[in-house]
């Protein structure tokens, strides 16, 4: 049968189910001669779309490729296909529309309208706007930038067709990096020498047979894996269970419980948000710090006190600022300029072995 996009998003009775609900139909279910089964696969996992009469009424997992189907599978796909957000049209701004060549009032922007215009008047407008910049401004004032690598599994991911197009017409700017490495791909090859994140990982059997503890912080792979960069089949989950069965002990740092905590059966080190880099700071002093250091003294401070430390709930040294005993009381510009005489400790200076029941992280002046 001859099945488009359009014709299907278009498809009157394609409203209708999304009103009463698509199903998700089990892996054994025969169907009539007038539905048809139409194999894909997206970053939920592979399914084969069940299609009657034109319209999707619900989804068949394929259990040979995904032994563990997720809801994002069972439940996402079901229910994003017919959602009344999702745009089935190209769409203009109406101020752009009505004189794409002269003011299209840029300052309207998220205040008007969009218009719904054919697929040929929306890539006659592209066309126009690239090739104007490029004629006015050269090749460099066209930025083809797209975050939509995550609309298709495949090989059709919108910045990689879209880099193509312009690179046969000259070229054009991009970004460096994507945002899941962040300043990661920039710094670490600086660091390590390697990006590490797109690396080839160390393989489950290694980690099962060599690991004694699995540090997890601020992550949930249990959830993210549900998706993955192409097309997911949820093969990863046996692979911890039997980690987790070889004795590896997890610890996680994470301000919540999650799932992966619970089915690793992590000890939880219940960190307070936007800590982090604090607790990373404070590991790093624990491993670099000198073998022998002593305690800073100073006639001028005060005793040390006990604070609390913003990674744990232990308590820490705190070092205070000076007391003026006697004397006039000094104005808060004598007292700014005095602050940078008064003694605090540094890392370089920190104890070098732990408090019982206090926290080794660096001591910090207040």
């Amino acid at each position: 049968m001859s099945f488009s996009r359009r014709a299907f998003l278009k498809s009157t009775a394609a409203f209708a189910v999304a009103s009463g609900g698509l199903k998700l139909f089990g892996v054994h279910e025969v169907f009539g001669a007038d539905t048809v089964l139409i194999p894909h696969a997206s970053h939920y996992g592979p399914f084969k779309a069940v299609v009657k009469n034109g319209v999707l009424v619900g989804v068949q997992p394929l259990k040979h490729f995904d032994p563990m189907p997720t809801q994002m599978l069972l439940e996402g796909v079901l229910s994003r296909t017919y959602h009344p957000t999702r745009v089935q049209y190209p769409m203009v701004r109406r101020s752009y529309l009505a004189n794409p060549r002269g003011d299209i009032k840029g300052h309207l922007r998220g205040k008007e309208p969009f218009v719904r215009v054919s697929w040929e008047d929306a890539l006659a407008l592209v066309a126009d706007a690239s090739l104007r910049t490029i004629e006015q401004h050269g090749n460099d004032a066209v930025f083809s930038s797209s975050y939509g690598g995550w609309s298709h599994a495949g090989v059709l991911r919108p910045q990689v067709l879209q880099g193509r197009l312009f690179g046969l017409i000259g070229g054009h700017s991009v970004t460096t990096g994507d945002y899941s490495g962040g300043a990661s791909q920039v710094s670490l090859p600086h660091i390590i020498g390697d990006m590490e994140v797109y690396s080839p990982q160390t393989s489950w059997e290694v980690i099962r047979d060599s690991t004694e503890v699995f540090v997890l912080v601020g992550c949930d792979p249990w959830k993210n894996n549900r998706i993955e960069y192409t097309v997911a089949d949820h093969q990863m989950y046996s692979r911890w269970e039997a980690i987790r069965d070889a004795g590896v002990k997890f610890v996680s740092i994470n301000p919540q419980r999650t799932t992966t905590d619970e089915a690793m059966r992590a000890e939880w080190v219940k960190i307070v948000p936007n800590t982090d880099t604090a607790l990373f700071l404070a590991m790093c002093w624990h491993v670099y710090r000198p073998a022998s250091t002593t305690r800073p003294t100073s006639t001028n401070t005060r005793s040390v006190s006990t604070g609390s430390c913003p990674t744990c709930s232990a308590r820490t040294p705190t070092a205070r600022r000076p007391r003026r005993r006697n004397g006039p009381r000094r104005s808060p510009a004598s007292r700014r300029r005095r602050s940078s005489r008064w003694p605090t400790f540094s890392p370089a200076s920190a104890p070098s072995s732990p408090v019982p029941g206090r926290c080794s992280a660096p001591t910090t002046a207040r």
